[in-house]
């Protein structure tokens, strides 16, 4: 038997895997695509569109079942495509010209406004989206003017109502009960909830779902069974189309029993799930593993898992979840951890996207295989504390024994799977646009003319520290208050299209209940705000402190001045304040203590506040590219900080701003607050190839990594590539086409990133 956990050791795949993933590599997207899971493999007609058909031929249908049937449809219309060796099958459906998604309802609806007929291309788009994206600036103008909302928009201090969408289903539920085992929970508390029209029609496009689940894997079945009495097929591919048609036909209807047939039904809902998220994937196949490997399988065990990682790496599903503990609190890593992190080192790619978890009794080969991934030259897998994450999730009210079943998920936000909607991004908010609003008394940057905030004084009024950072508090508590109630807007739009109608029967609580998943169907309902600005809304707060109001080395009006001037013949005071006031991410007592006093005041009032869908807000930390958009928007600050210069897009110190290695940037981010932020809050970390390939070192990185995470920090997000390769990479990009960075929760090629993309990476190194 192969050692899964051998750092040395490597898998050897099958020559039925091997051909597979040869052909997977021809058929490889590029990132936008494979990002927007737009990877189908196959062309369609462009005037195909289910889901405008669907409507306008039942124009008299409620909502709910007009879109259940058209996603049923979406699916039974995509062609059924088995390709030669694979043995999971099904395939991403074609950019249809509408379509469903998780995050706002029906895409591409806004299309029907283009027919001449106004008002019948209305009343079309009305019934294809209850509600729009409007909604939530109109309740913006309502709520602080529209001169004031439209000042607060282009000045970019918040986006309210973002993604609101990554969740994870309960993949156990369906491998508990199988398609007709949901059909009967359904119709189990159907029987109790089922009151009037409306909620006989909430659960009757749940049963539509599953139908339409279980139609589709038949109809794979009766494909593959065709294949196999086709006279073009060898009498080795005629084998393997009967064993797909027998996997496809039996979980069709009944609840698997062998890895084979649990990988194929989980892949069923994750396609239909946008090829979303998949948890715990080593906890919830685990016992059919063992089965299968007591009892045998009609293909090995290895091929089953390396069958739905191969499918994960061509579709680009968010994120998979490993190790971590049990509901007892033991450890759960097993076999089925190590050997996903050997399929995910054997493809070597920016998918899948995996997360370790880290307590204090992880043993240690967990680790060593992760830092040999990144040794590799892979950003995969993240790590992440379960000792900061479980003591953060039961601070907000969730039991032990759900805390200890979190999970990873979209580009490293934290969910409990099957039970959860915690917004996943209902909005980001810039501090240090704040700071801006702080030393401006409350006014407009971009329209001098407008105040948007309270009065608060200027900043050259104020004659010590802490009266000028209670301005800044009073500007925090007045925008916070209206950033959650713009946030709750957005909730409003999802829960009004149904968003998530494919999540909703694998979630616990829905059924149960009788309410959508954006409704406060879900058992948690937390908030979740994401954080830009912290590292440079507190060198700020430091800088002014020290060299304004303490040594009095730069007058107040000197600092207006120089900040309004951006720096322009003012670089005597910028090098005073990039070099004479210290910087978070140095290991800092006085830097430090600053960045968490701002996070914590911010995080702390988010936390007043609760989400519409019922629980409170909570922090988060994971911008992806937004930390270049908002720097783009944000002044010139006492930090040194040129206007336009990224902010940074994880938790971690303003890129280039640490000086001292990572150990002491480690040192500095576990001393955040980062148990409120648990609706993900990640760092960013560059440790290269060349460092890592010394085996002492490698030794040394992981118990770093296991401090940093068992001492107060959260996760970790590797950025492997050496800094020439990159310099390299922006002059001969064809040389660097495998060259993976991180972007602040997913990898990426280097080279398919922009210019500013590029910089702020290469920025990242000292």
């Amino acid at each position: 038997m192969r050692d899964y956990t051998s750092t040395e050791e490597r898998i050897v795949l099958s020559s039925r895997m091997a051909a597979v993933k040869k052909e997977i590599s021809q058929r490889l997207r590029v990132f936008t695509y494979r990002e927007k899971t737009w990877c189908c493999p196959v062309e369609v007609d462009n005037m195909t569109n289910p889901f405008l058909a669907e409507f306008t031929e039942h124009p008299d249908a409620p909502y709910v079942i007009n879109l259940a049937n058209s996603i049923v449809r979406s699916w039974m219309e995509t062609p059924f495509v088995i390709f030669e060796n694979e043995a999971v099958v099904g395939i991403t459906r074609p950019q249809y010209a509408m379509i469903e998604h998780f995050s706002l309802g029906i895409r591409g609806a806004e299309s029907v406004l283009e027919d001449p007929d106004r008002e019948q291309a209305e009343a079309l788009y009305r019934r294809l989206a209850p509600l729009t994206k409007r909604h939530i600036a109109e309740e913006g103008e309502r709520t602080v003017g529209r001169t004031e909302f439209e000042a607060l928009e282009k000045d970019a201090l918040f986006h309210a109502g973002g993604y609101q969408g990554h969740t994870v289903p309960d993949y156990s539920r369906l491998l508990e009960n199988g398609l007709d085992g949901m059909l009967a929970l359904i119709d189990r508390y159907a029987a109790e909830n089922v009151r009037d029209q409306e909620s006989a029609d909430f659960y009757e496009a749940n049963r539509i779902i599953i139908r339409g689940m279980s139609r589709w894997l038949e109809t794979y079945a009766e494909k593959a069974a065709q294949l196999a009495e086709s006279g073009q097929a060898t009498d080795v591919q005629r084998r393997y189309y009967r064993e797909i048609a027998e996997n496809c036909g039996y979980v069709a209807h009944r609840k698997p029993r062998k890895l084979y047939q649990a990988v194929q039904l989980i892949w069923c809902l994750s396609l239909w799930d946008w090829v979303d998220c998949m948890g715990r994937m080593d906890q919830y196949l685990y016992p059919f593993y063992q089965r299968s490997k007591e009892e045998g399988d009609i293909i090995s065990t290895e091929d089953s898992m390396v069958s739905i990682v191969f499918k994960i790496w061509e579709n680009g599903s968010h994120n998979v979840t490993l190790s971590g503990q049990k509901p007892d609190g033991t450890d759960a890593s097993n076999e089925l951890s190590y050997l996903l992190l050997q399929i995910l080192r054997e493809i070597h790619d920016t998918h899948p996207r995996m997360s370790v978890r880290v307590h204090k009794n992880s043993p240690e080969e967990m680790l060593a295989l992760a830092v040999q991934l990144w040794a590799e030259g892979m950003s995969d897998p993240t790590v992440v504390s379960d000792e900061t994450v479980i003591k953060g999730l039961m601070q907000i009210g969730t039991p032990l024994e759900d805390a200890l079943d979190y999970t990873m998920l979209g580009c490293q936000e934290i969910e409990i799977p099957g039970k959860s909607n915690f917004g996943c991004e209902d909005g980001q908010f810039n501090l240090a646009k704040l700071f801006e609003y702080a030393m401006n008394g409350g006014i407009s940057t971009s329209n001098p003319a407008v105040r948007v905030g309270p009065d608060t004084g200027r900043f050259e009024d104020f004659t010590c520290f802490e009266d000028f950072f209670s301005a800044f508090q009073t500007q925090l508590q007045y925008f916070v208050r209206i950033f959650c109630h713009l946030c709750d807007s957005g909730q409003e739009v999802r829960a009004a299209n149904f968003a998530k109608l494919v999540k909703t029967p694998f979630t616990e609580g829905c059924l149960e209940k009788g309410k959508p998943h954006d409704a406060g169907g879900p058992i948690y309902n937390y908030g979740v705000v994401e954080t830009a600005g912290l590292a440079a809304a507190a060198d700020s707060f430091t800088a002014v402190k020290r060299l304004v109001f303490q040594e009095g080395k730069i007058s107040r009006q000197r600092l207006v001045s120089a900040l309004a001037a951006n720096f322009e013949g003012y670089e005597k005071e910028r090098q005073m304040l990039l070099n004479m006031a210290p910087k978070f991410g140095n290991d800092d007592q006085e830097a430090d203590a600053m960045a968490a006093r701002v996070l914590d005041l911010f995080w702390s009032e988010c936390g007043k506040y609760r989400s519409i869908r019922g629980d409170v807000y909570t922090g988060a930390c994971s911008l992806l590219a937004g930390g270049i958009g908002f720097g783009k928007k944000t002044g010139a600050l006492p930090d040194g900080r040129f206007a336009g210069e990224p902010l940074g897009n994880s938790i971690g110190p303003r890129p280039g701003a640490d000086k001292n290695g990572v150990s002491a940037m480690l040192n500095s981010v576990a001393k955040l607050p980062l148990e409120k932020g648990v609706g993900g809050t990640t760092l960013n970390v560059v440790l290269t190839t060349r460092m890592l390939s010394d085996p002492t070192l490698r030794t040394h990185i992981a118990s770093t990594m296991r401090t940093y995470l068992l001492g107060g920090g959260q996760m970790a997000q590797i950025t492997t590539a050496n800094l020439e390769d990159l310099l390299d990479a922006k002059a001969h990009p064809e040389r660097h086409g495998d060259l993976i960075v991180r972007i602040g929760g997913f990898s990426v090629q280097f080279v398919q990133l922009d210019e500013s993309a590029q910089n702020e990476i290469i920025s990242r190194y000292n």
